[in-house]
């Protein structure tokens, strides 16, 4: 008798394929290279780690839309943690806690649209970061120090894993250049981050996206913000986000009103902030996948992942 030899299922296919990778280990021993040497990099800085959130009632709207990622619990809507940014912000109300950082899992549902781009997942891993009473050059040296401790790191722990991966060790940075995101466009149109990313050899700074309500304005030059991105160079794109926090009443109000924020939603939070208790506060945060994938000069983020987390692309695990 014939046994019959049934055809694995395409998607099957594709997830025992990605799982499967040869060069899948040695990817993930350098995603836990930077994960380890930041660690080490906060300590020695200072800071003290918060435990991540998962679950809660308020998280980031981000500057574009995204699949709805949220359950009734506790008679309210809790979502899925898109970023800690404001619970960074509130557990710095604590008068002994001056810097924090976590490793916080995030998940961004994107649309299909996004599936290409090299560059997203709809879940990752973020490394954030805050202080209290601090501005943005004080957050911008901090970054361009911990890539360089992390770097140095990697060169001297698993050498030959970076030969073998990228072909040469990481470099170490002297101090980043700094551009102005209107001026910028201005210069090269409307895909200025990627063609400035493609030009340079060394990462850069972006300032002044217009973005969330959380993102300090200058109340003296309305229209300027005080936020940064981190760019990685030979085109790999934006690494990091961060910003001085909006932390006044009525300038939350009027930038919530100005982005279509739900005031609703937030009600707790503005509360905090109309008592003046909401303090000072600057910080960021970087993909992890996205460093990864830098290090590694992977062109799908994908490929940094064991389990594939591509925009609407169907998976069974």
């Amino acid at each position: 008798m014939q046994t019959e030899v049934l055809e694995e299922p395409k998607v099957l296919q594709e997830v025992l394929s990605h799982l499967s990778r040869p060069a899948l280990p040695g990817v993930l021993r350098i995603q836990q290279g930077i994960v380890r040497a930041t660690h080490d990099f906060m300590f020695k800085r200072g800071l003290t780690q918060l435990m991540p959130l998962m679950l809660s009632p308020i998280t980031d709207p981000l500057n574009h839309g995204v699949v709805d990622a949220s359950i009734p619990y506790a008679d309210k809507r809790w979502s899925l943690t898109k970023s800690m940014i404001f619970h960074k912000q509130l557990a710095l109300m604590h008068p002994d806690l001056d810097s924090i950082y976590i490793v916080s899992p995030n998940v961004r549902l994107e649309f299909s649209d996004r599936a290409q781009t090299g560059r997203h997942l709809f879940e990752f891993t973020q490394i954030d970061f805050e202080f209290k009473n601090k501005d943005r050059f004080y957050v911008m040296d901090f970054m361009e120090d911990l890539v360089n401790f992390v770097f140095a790191r990697l060169n001297e722990e698993l050498p030959e894993l970076l030969l073998e991966i990228r072909d040469e060790l990481l470099p170490l940075y002297e101090k980043w250049p700094v551009y102005r995101t209107e001026k910028l466009e201005a210069a090269l149109g409307p895909d200025y981050e990627m063609i400035q990313s493609q030009l340079l050899d060394t990462p850069y700074w972006l300032l002044n996206h217009k973005r969330e309500f959380y993102d300090k304005e200058d109340q003296m030059r309305p229209g300027t913000y005080f936020n940064y991105d981190l760019v990685w160079p030979e085109g790999f794109g934006e690494g990091l986000s961060g910003a001085e926090r909006e932390n006044e009443y009525k300038q939350l109000l009027k930038r919530m009103t100005e982005t279509g924020a739900n005031k609703e939603i937030f009600k707790d939070y503005l509360e905090v902030a109309k008592r003046g208790e909401l303090p000072r506060t600057a910080g960021a945060g970087f993909g992890v996948e996205r460093m990864t994938r830098f290090i590694c000069r992977l062109q799908d983020i994908n490929d940094v992942t064991v389990f594939q987390r591509r925009p609407g692309h169907a998976s069974i695990f």
